[in-house]
This record gives structure tokens, sequence and C-alpha cells, in this order.
């Protein structure tokens, strides 16, 4: 929700009075008017005491923001554990992948590259071995790109869908 915020905020213009980076009060009173419309009512509880948009931004992130440790041990169970079979596609396999890393990474817990890439080859059935072994013997660096870029490319070629 928050990328969809600031992306629309952005595109009116209005994202600097979420910043408290804006003196027209009318701007102010926009941004403020259009982030109430944006959320649920049920969320109004956490804003109906705010004057301004950055009021309701900061109010959001402490209701919100979420970086202990059970926030991190889920993101970190959720990302050993997504298997491509349980996906609708190869694309959403990479993209659990590629998302529940960035969220480590924003809570605090960076993932590297190369077991962003060594996740994603473990999450495939067995029937991509072959192309984990050629992975393997080919001697390039297993990095998230790598493998995320391979997997997409080749699916069709691997995929017994196909």
């Amino acid at each position: 929700m928050e990328i969809c915020c600031e992306g629309y905020l952005e595109i009116e213009g209005l994202w600097a009075a979420v910043l408290g980076n804006e003196n027209d009060d009318k701007k102010i009173i926009l941004a403020r008017s259009k982030l109430i419309l944006l959320v649920d009512p049920m969320l109004f509880v956490h804003i109906q005491d705010t004057a301004t948009a950055k009021e309701i931004w900061v109010n959001f992130q402490k209701a919100f923001e979420d970086s202990g440790l059970t926030r991190k041990v889920s993101l970190l169970r959720k990302l050993i554990t997504t298997k491509m079979d349980e996906c609708a596609s190869m694309e959403e396999f990479v993209n659990v992948i590629m998302s529940t890393s960035n969220k480590l990474s924003s809570v605090g817990m960076k993932v590297s590259d190369e077991w962003i890439g060594t996740l994603m080859l473990a999450g495939l059935p067995d029937y991509y071995q072959p192309m984990i072994m050629e992975i393997e013997s080919s001697g390039v660096q297993i990095s998230g790109d790598y493998v995320k870029t391979k997997l997409l490319h080749k699916f069709k070629i691997f995929s017994p869908y196909w």
C-alpha cells in the first residue's frame, strides 16, 4: 500500500506535503484528504486526530512498521520454504523469492545475492536437476539475477507443462 500511496501522490504533485516540504496550505489539505480517501475506514483510528498528510504518514509508519524478530522469522521462513510447485507460474515463484528477500532487507536482515540464487534453485522441482548441474559445472558465480534470468529464459524448455 505504501508504494501505491507514494506513487499516486507523486503523480498528483502532493508527495512533498507528506514529506513536510510543502508550504502551500491547499496542497497540504489536498494531500491529507487524498490519503484519507485511499485508506480503509477501519484504519481511521490511526489518523483521526491528524492535521497534515505528514502526520497521517508518520502514524501509519508507527502503526504498521514491523521489523521485529517475529517479522524476520516469518519472512525468512517464507523465503526458505517457497517452492516453484506451489506457485502458479515461474514468474510468480521468482517474484515471491525476490520480494521476500527485499522485505527481509528492509527490516535489517540482508540476504546475500548468492543465497537468493541458491534458494531459487533449491525451490525447484527435481526435473530441473539437469539445469542446476549445468549451472554448477559452468563455473559462473551464482547470483539472484543470474538464476532469475536463467529460470525465466529456460522455463519453457524444462517445463513438463510445455
